[in-house]
């Protein structure tokens, strides 16, 4: 009898029945909190991700917008933001977030658009350890970096240029008018400017403003300081253009009267007409178209050129400014006579264009050459005027040099976008 009993207790004392269920309870209450906490946490990463991408196209949308129309305001680029944001964030499907409110930064300076968003989660299963919400702070910047373009050409217009040549580089400039201007406009500000040349340059209606009105046919030649390899406007002085006058006693030769430069535009008609008027003659003073392709892109000439074609400022963050090198002979020309291919004159007249092309590349500005149907020494100039990746051509044919253009353009637009 005493054993049985002494059994019972044995079994009373080891029994665990009772703190199992204890224990089983405790802890699939923690069980189901944690379950819940995880649901919660997903729903809110699912909310979060899909508030950040919706975040992020509205804040692109708004920088976007004021980049193309420099006119909207402030409300309206907020509209558009929330316009975008709601458009989203409706469309994305099973949000579980509730917004409370989206502030928005706009720095016109550097073209960026800032938002932050105010949300939270309200939570299903978190209530039971006392959490109601969780927060979702997202913040969003965005820059549309589309860069404008601010291109020049250097076109060729001599006598070696007659018949097809000449026919061939019209071809192939209206391409790259073509794809640079499309008809349907661009989204950000492309602009192309002219510089044909031959013995000299004409000047158009800006002549006398660079020769301190002393130009009477709109031909200018060098500087007065030959060797002044700058994109200074001109003033009184050494900065000036020497005009026919300056060389009298010799056998001056004209600049292509029917070719006057043109400064920065975006009016694809406009170019189009332009270029297809030029008419070939004269010799070759390439050094001098090299020379006005960049004052067309020179902000030192801002109070030379109209008010449409002044050049941005030099690495603004928001432009590319590059220019086309182009020729089919060697630079032989200086003040108007030519001396040859082999002569001094040509030496010089190829170290000034060589000096100019390392002056502009100093300032970021990409320089593209081509030579087309070109001699040896003129390519060897050539190469050394173009910038290192890519930016030298040699065109044998038409064909050939409406592949360098259309290069150059294709170039030229896959940097705006991704600048």
């Amino acid at each position: 009898m005493r054993t049985q009993i002494q059994q019972l207790i044995a079994r009373f004392g080891k029994a665990e029945e009772g703190s199992i269920a204890i224990m089983f309870a405790l802890t699939s209450f923690v069980i189901v909190i944690a379950t819940g906490l995880a649901i919660d946490a997903g729903r809110t990463y699912h909310a979060a991700v899909k508030m950040t991408s919706a975040l992020d196209a509205a804040a692109l949308a708004a920088a976007k917008s004021m980049r193309e129309d420099a006119t909207m305001t402030d409300d309206e680029l907020i509209a558009v933001a929330d316009r975008y944001f709601r458009i989203n964030v409706a469309g994305t499907g099973g949000n579980y977030a509730v917004i409370e409110n989206i502030q928005v930064a706009i720095d016109r300076n550097f073209d960026t658009i800032s938002l932050t968003l105010a949300s939270h989660v309200p939570t299903v299963f978190g209530r039971l350890a006392g959490v109601d919400r969780i927060n979702i702070p997202v913040v969003s910047t965005a820059v549309y970096q589309s860069s404008d373009i601010e291109l020049a050409l250097q076109l060729d217009v001599t006598g070696s240029m007659a018949g097809s040549r000449l026919a061939d580089l019209k071809s192939a400039v209206n391409e790259l008018l073509d794809i640079m201007l499309p008809d349907g406009g661009t989204t950000n500000k492309v602009r192309i400017g002219l510089a044909p040349f031959s013995a000299g340059v004409n000047a158009g209606t800006y002549a006398s403003a660079v020769s301190e009105g002393r130009s009477r046919d709109g031909c200018v030649y060098e500087r007065r300081n030959l060797v002044d390899q700058t994109s200074e406007a001109p003033a009184i002085g050494s900065k000036s253009f020497k005009v026919r006058e300056d060389l009298s006693g010799r056998s001056i030769q004209s600049c292509p009267r029917n070719a006057a430069i043109v400064p920065l535009s975006k009016s694809k008609a406009d170019l189009r007409t332009t270029v297809e008027s030029y008419r070939d003659g004269g010799t070759t003073a390439g050094h001098l178209g090299t020379a006005w392709g960049w004052y067309l892109l020179s902000p030192e000439w801002a109070n030379v050129w109209s008010a449409d074609s002044t050049p941005a400022p030099y690495r603004d963050g928001k432009t590319i400014k590059a220019i086309v090198v182009m020729t089919d002979g060697v630079y032989n020309t200086i003040g108007g006579v030519s001396g040859g291919d082999a002569s001094a004159t040509a030496r010089q007249a190829a170290t000034l264009a060589e000096d100019t092309c390392e002056a502009m590349k100093a300032q970021d500005i990409r320089v593209y050459a081509i030579g087309f149907q070109a001699p040896t020494a003129a390519l060897d100039m050539l190469r050394a005027c173009a910038s290192a990746s890519g930016g030298f051509f040699e065109a044998t044919d038409g064909e050939k040099l409406r592949a360098a253009f259309r290069a150059i353009a294709t170039e030229l637009n896959n940097l705006r976008l991704s600048s």
